[in-house]
């Protein structure tokens, strides 16, 4: 497996004395087959990520549509791997500002309503919509915060104030 062989081969690379456990992840993608994800568990993965194709750097393998991985989903909530979701819409009709919330809307509400019991982190969020929604939601939801992300606006990215 290939989560197994990297951590291997993190753990060769680390200096004498260091005590270091990486946490192994999947990558999910429209093909991500079903029946890895109790396989996957039993070696050691801890989560799987979803990134839309085309959100974030090196996201060109990520999901083009959630739909096409419905039975991943399925068999993930039965392993009990959690989805750590980079949670932004890729439509270049959305605002650059509000794909997170329509994200919240388009994904993850149909998301939570078809696999209620997938534990979920909603990583790095930014917006007061993001956190509303999982200040409500239901034990099997969580965030993350990265703070630097806090720091920019419109002004900060477009005129570099």
């Amino acid at each position: 497996m290939p989560a197994e062989s990297t951590k291997d081969r993190i753990l060769a690379a680390l200096p004498a004395g260091v005590a270091f456990d990486p946490l192994m992840t999947l990558y999910l993608t429209d093909t991500l087959a079903p029946d890895e994800m109790a396989r996957s568990r039993e070696a050691g993965v801890v989560a799987v990520k979803l990134y839309p194709a085309g959100a974030t750097t090196n996201s060109d393998a990520g999901v083009t549509d959630l739909r096409r991985t419905s039975r991943t989903l399925a068999a993930m909530q039965r392993a009990g791997l959690p989805l750590l979701v980079h949670g932004e819409v890729t439509d270049p009709a959305v605002d650059l500002f509000d794909r997170e919330a329509v994200f919240i809307e388009r994904v993850l509400l149909p998301l939570r309503r078809d696999f209620p019991e997938l534990k979920i982190v909603f990583e790095h969020i930014t917006t007061r919509e993001a956190a509303q929604y999982v200040q409500q939601a239901d034990a099997f939801v969580a965030a993350t915060i990265t703070a630097h992300h806090l720091l920019y606006n419109r002004n900060a990215i477009f005129l570099g104030g």
